[in-house]
Parts: C-alpha cells; structure tokens; sequence
C-alpha cells in the first residue's frame, strides 16, 4: 500500500521553538573537559555533532563517534574510540539507530548520554524488524528524525539546554547560538519546501525506510520501499509489486544510500530503464560538510531525478 506523506508547514512550530526558553534546570552538574577547561562532548552521527558544534561554538571539543561512509545499524565502538571518550561531559545520540552507545554507559562514568528526541513528533517505522522502542514511551519508531530541518531546530534546543545546565555561566551564549542557528535552519527548511513544491511527480522509492520524516517535511509520497526489513532481500512477490509501482507511478528512479548494498537493485534496475539515485542520510564525508547542506543535497538530487 502507497504511503502518503502529506506537506506540513512547519512555520508556526519554529517560531514557537524559537520564543521558548531554554529548560535550565535549578541545580547544574559540574563542567567537566580537558586541562585547558575545554568541555569536551561527542555525538553519535555527524548531523548531530555538526548541530552540537554550532550550538557548543568556540571552548567545546566536539568528538563524531561515527566515522563517515560508515553504518550506524553495523557500528561497533573501538577500543581506541572508548579511550577517546573517558573525557566527555555530553554524548548526544539519536536514539533508536545508535542505541550501540548505551551499551558502554558504564565506562562512561563522567558522560551523560543525552537522547535528541524530546519534543519530536516520532514517526512509526513502517520497515519490519526497524522500529525502535523509545524510552520516551512512543514505542516503535522511525528513528531518521534528522532529515527534517524543523526537527533539527529541536535537537539544537535540545543541546543547548543541557549544555546551559553543565556550564550556567555560558547558557546566554550558548542560547544565543541555538537561536542563531535555529534561523538558519528556519531557512534552509523552507528552501527546501520551495524547491521540491513545483514537482509535478513526488512519487519517490526508496531502498530503505528511513526518509518518512523528510517526505513529510517536504511534500513528497513514498510509494514503495525496495527492502521491507534490514538485510532481507526482497521475495519474487516484492518485486513484481515494486514493478507495478514503478510503472504506475511514472518514476524513472530508485533512491539508495551510499552505507547500503544495492545489487539487488540491479536487474529491476535495467528492466525498467530507472536510474539509481544515491542519497544520503548522514553526510560528513567531505571537508566543511554541514548538516545544513547535507539536507540541500539530497533535495537537489530528489528534484534532479523526479524532473527527468
């Protein structure tokens, strides 16, 4: 069954995140980091540790524990990664998909593991085998929330009101970065909305189920999912209805991630004259990416492909 993602106008809502303030809390723990008072904090995927250095600004060391072009859903800490993060005061994660930090929070004593999903409005997976149980108690959920600008307004609130309770003398400044880059990301969510708006054809496929939270952000309908559950390959009955989908819908392309295999793709791939586009949900792979960009390109490469 085709899934209709449905526009939203997330206007009003980051206007409201942005007039909120920051929930500092009475009592603040102590500032923990290096000898030269630098608060050292680590995220889990690099969208989070690029929203954590705009919030932190200068006098933080941010640590990505995630390498680039690397999986979340296969990640194992090294030893040497472990070492690395004796020293932080903050790991944010997202929850869900890199749940793998939890499992070294007692070697961790100094570090508070800070989830990102307050205040998002979680989707359910619709992969099986892909929901997440949340602690917040959505139960399953569909834990790619970053790939919506208006979600990474929250997450930098987020981070900035546990960074404003570790270092009290510093939450003016670190309130004022997250408001300054809540604007900019303000921005680049209705730049993208303007540029996927004037598609004639927003039917997309996708390899894998993880940009619900983007196609409802920006007007786009996810008609088929190519796998159902994490390393399964698809049955001859997948396949035959990922083919009426295809030719029903118009698409002339299928969207993969760089992290996932795709020859499985391949034969329907050639059979039905679609064109493999590659998107990717975590970015970082080049010198000066931003979590910004990262969203600007796959929504290039989206219009790009449903323009053809």
């Amino acid at each position: 069954m085709a899934v209709t993602m449905k526009p939203r106008s997330h206007a009003l809502l980051l206007l409201l995140v942005l007039a909120l303030p920051l929930p500092y809390p009475s009592s603040a723990p102590a500032t923990s980091g290096n000898k030269q008072g630098t608060m050292a904090l680590a995220a889990t995927i690099f969208p989070a540790a690029d929203i954590t250095r705009h919030v932190a600004g200068p006098g933080t060391r941010v640590i990505q524990i995630l390498p680039a072009g690397a999986s979340p859903h296969t990640f194992d800490l090294t030893p040497g990664q472990l070492r690395e993060l004796q020293a932080t005061r903050f790991i944010f994660k997202i929850g869900g998909v890199d749940d793998w930090i939890d499992g070294v929070a007692e070697s961790l004593p100094r570090a508070a593991i800070v989830p990102l999903l307050k205040g998002i409005a979680l989707m359910p997976s619709r992969e099986h085998g892909h929901g997440h149980a949340a602690a917040s108690g959505h139960g399953e959920f569909d834990p790619h929330y970053w790939l919506s600008a208006a979600n990474g307004v929250i997450m930098a609130r987020n981070i900035a009101a546990a960074l404003s309770a570790a270092d009290p003398s510093r939450a003016a400044f670190y309130d004022g970065n997250y408001r300054g880059y809540a604007r900019e990301l303000a921005a680049v969510h209705e730049e993208i909305k303007k540029e996927l708006s004037a598609l004639r054809n927003n039917k997309v496929i996708v390899f894998h189920d993880g940009w619900s939270y983007f196609a409802a952000a920006y007007g786009l309908e996810i008609v088929a999912v190519f796998q159902s559950s994490p390393g399964r390959e698809p049955s001859p009955r997948d396949l035959r209805d990922l083919y009426a989908r295809a030719n029903q819908s118009g698409i002339k392309a299928i969207f993969s991630e760089p992290q996932l295999p795709s020859t499985s793709l391949e034969p329907m791939l050639e059979d039905l004259g679609l064109e493999l586009v590659v998107l990717d949900p975590l970015g970082g792979s080049s010198p000066g990416d931003s979590y910004a960009n990262l969203l600007r390109r796959n929504a290039r490469a989206i219009r790009r492909a449903l323009e053809r």
